[in-house]
């Protein structure tokens, strides 16, 4: 069996408090990692939340944060290169929606949406890959994206748009920053039992039975996520560069007759 040891090794997550996140979190601590922790919630809730999943507070540091704006983004992130000047792994995966259908939804609430899901994750990534530039810092960034990014739906036109683009955004900066080392992929789980996933899953018959259909008749657990996140992390993942890596149970391949 192998064992994937991240000793030594700082990684930044956005969107930390979330279901999956959970599962991600317990996983990347086992595996010895040192984490930086980003929500929008407050630090004491946060606190409760993390302890509630029995993480010990020594293995993570906590920045509250509306990563929508870009102002605390480079705050939370020049704050966590402060502590860990040598921080070279993060991931972008705060996200998220419930049903939105294009017709009933505002314009307000659409680029809202958008904005959480696709522009905050720009943010992200500019204020990260400044500092590994000129620090000389041969990192890796990772998002989370969704299966929907290539399989929209209609009840979720603003997240499924968020989610391609930020596909094509990904594998735009792996080409452009690739002779510097730099990696960037991307996680793109199908529909997982947990977060918004499971909320739109239980919302919608024709989304549930539309998921039942081309994914084997399974959802994902958030176990499974979070390993390919903790394989991404890690050595055995040095030379995946600019790939999109689908826990889906097959849902981004199509319809089964």
């Amino acid at each position: 069996m192998i064992s994937i040891d991240l000793s030594g090794k700082t990684i930044l997550i956005t969107g930390a408090l979330g279901a999956i996140a959970e599962h991600m979190i317990r996983r990347l601590v086992e595996s010895g990692a040192t984490l930086v922790l980003t929500d929008i919630r407050a630090e004491e809730q946060a606190e409760r939340i993390l302890d509630d999943w029995q993480i010990p507070p020594s293995s993570y540091l906590y920045f509250a944060a509306d990563i929508t704006e870009s102002s605390q983004v480079d705050r939370v992130v020049n704050s966590a290169f402060e502590k860990f000047p040598g921080m070279d792994t993060v991931i972008g995966h705060a996200g998220g929606c419930g049903l939105h259908p294009f017709a009933s939804t505002s314009e307000a609430d659409y680029e809202r949406i958008f904005r959480f899901n696709y522009f905050a994750q720009t943010y992200l990534a500019r204020a990260v890959l400044a500092l590994w530039m000129q620090r000389k810092i041969t990192g890796h960034l990772i998002f989370t994206s969704s299966y929907v990014a290539r399989m929209p739906h209609t009840q979720i036109p603003a997240y499924s748009s968020a989610k391609a683009a930020l596909e094509n955004f990904a594998r735009s900066l792996a080409l452009e920053y690739a002779l510097t080392g730099i990696r960037v992929n991307v996680v793109s789980p199908g529909n997982v039992a947990a977060g918004s996933s499971l909320k739109v899953f239980d919302e919608d018959p024709a989304y549930r039975e539309f998921v039942l259909r081309v994914s084997l008749g399974r959802r994902n657990s958030p176990q499974s996520i979070a390993d390919a996140f903790v394989f991404l992390c890690s050595p055995l993942a040095a030379e995946i560069n600019g790939q999109v890596l689908s826990p889906d149970y097959g849902a981004g391949i199509g319809n089964r007759l």
